[in-house]
């Protein structure tokens, strides 16, 4: 059966064959759909009942058969490598050897609860861990329930695992300062991690989203820079896909002082083109050219694991004994914004986070902080005022 969807004006519809209907060739479509990937959800849920009469399921199917379905036919093709890659290897590594035997018509909540509790007894796992292994379960059996393959989702009945508690560690403005002062800027590698380091203290990137920009997402006369690509390295292969969700597509204000970094880079990279001429490398992804900003003197993109590893040995050069990921760059440049008494709401924008909630969760010991600070400060008008008034 063949089917796809297609846009009409501004919303979307799917359509499949259904064969030959009295002699004449009929298909069932269905518009309105306000987006791309919901018309594609809708066109596999009605192509299984059409296929299914109703989605009755088969009598004999396991959670592993129907998990590993549900990941190569659902998850796939409308979810991103990185969500279909961490979702298969939780599968493969917790869930299809151990329950994955089952009839899913079978699985009840103590059986998830003892999986739960086995996992956490012998892998001595994270509960972050454990939450992404419940979420996952929890996921497929919905899906099962919408498709009415279960009449009930067991993970209803089993309490969801708690996450674990989560403040990251950041820099000190003098231990910025020491990281800097150890790299060399006439040797390349050197020079390139320097600027890795400015715009991602500045801007608050997150890894892929460094990697990703381009030439044109600067606009040198605005002062913007738009993110717009996710560079990411992903089941052995370096690839580029859209950012991780729809308020990480932004707009950020970026300094004069950065703007003539990048100027000063930009002119770099023109001269080694010309140094190399037909041997520089063009960065091409799915048949699409990328005109990087992160790229090696060759012209070849900066491979997302070399700033994984050179924060560590920068680190360790620099004396600073901190156990900082790349990623905790992006919480150093949101820490420090709040201790200027940046508002959350602009750092919630500046961060690309989806909720604000996502923001004070993280940053609640710096909240913390900002609260006492303003504590005090309301303690010294109030006792101003009252010391004015016994006088």
């Amino acid at each position: 059966m063949q089917g796809g969807v297609r846009k009409r004006g501004k919303t979307w519809s799917y359509y499949f064959d259904i064969g030959l209907v009295e002699g004449k060739r009929k298909k069932k479509e269905k518009g309105g759909f306000k987006t791309k990937s919901e018309a594609q959800r809708s066109l596999n849920d009605a192509m299984y009942e059409y296929e299914n009469g109703g989605y009755v399921a088969p009598k004999k199917t396991t959670l592993a058969e129907f998990s590993t379905n549900w990941l190569e036919n659902y998850v796939k093709p409308l979810r991103k490598t990185t969500t279909y890659n961490r979702y298969g290897d939780l599968l493969r590594k917790y869930i299809l050897t151990t329950i994955g035997y089952m009839n899913i018509t079978d699985v009840q909540s103590q059986h998830i609860e003892k999986l739960l509790l086995d996992i956490r007894k012998k892998n001595q796992i994270s509960g972050t861990t454990l939450q992404a292994i419940y979420t996952l379960i929890n996921t497929i059996m919905n899906r099962a329930l919408k498709l009415k393959v279960i009449k009930d989702n067991p993970c209803k009945y089993v309490e969801r695992p708690r996450r674990d508690k989560y403040t990251p560690d950041t820099l000190e403005v003098e231990d910025i300062h020491l990281l800097f002062d150890v790299l060399d800027l006439t040797d390349r590698y050197d020079y390139i991690f320097s600027i890795a380091l400015k715009i991602t203290l500045e801007l608050g990137l997150r890894r892929g989203e460094l990697g990703g920009l381009c030439w044109e997402d600067v606009n040198f006369k605005d002062n913007i820079i738009s993110i717009k690509n996710n560079l990411i390295y992903t089941n052995g292969h370096v690839q580029i896909t859209t950012p991780k969700t729809l308020e990480s597509t932004r707009n950020i204000y970026i300094s004069d002082s950065l703007l003539e970094v990048l100027k000063k880079l930009k002119l770099k990279q023109n001269e080694d083109r010309l140094k190399y001429g037909e041997f520089y490398e063009v960065n091409i992804f799915e048949n699409k050219e990328y005109n990087l900003i992160m790229r090696w003197e060759s012209g070849k993109y900066v491979h997302p694991m070399y700033y994984t590893n050179k924060i560590t040995k920068t680190l360790k050069k620099a004396g600073v004994n901190k156990n900082i990921r790349f990623h905790d760059l992006r919480h150093t440049n949101a820490t420090l914004l709040l201790s200027q008494g940046v508002d959350f709401k602009v750092i919630q924008t500046r961060l690309g986070h989806k909720d604000i909630n996502t923001t004070l969760n993280i940053y609640s010991h710096v909240n913390k902080e900002m609260q006492k600070n303003a504590t005090e400060k309301l303690n010294n008008i109030l006792d101003d005022k009252m010391v004015a008034k016994q006088k």
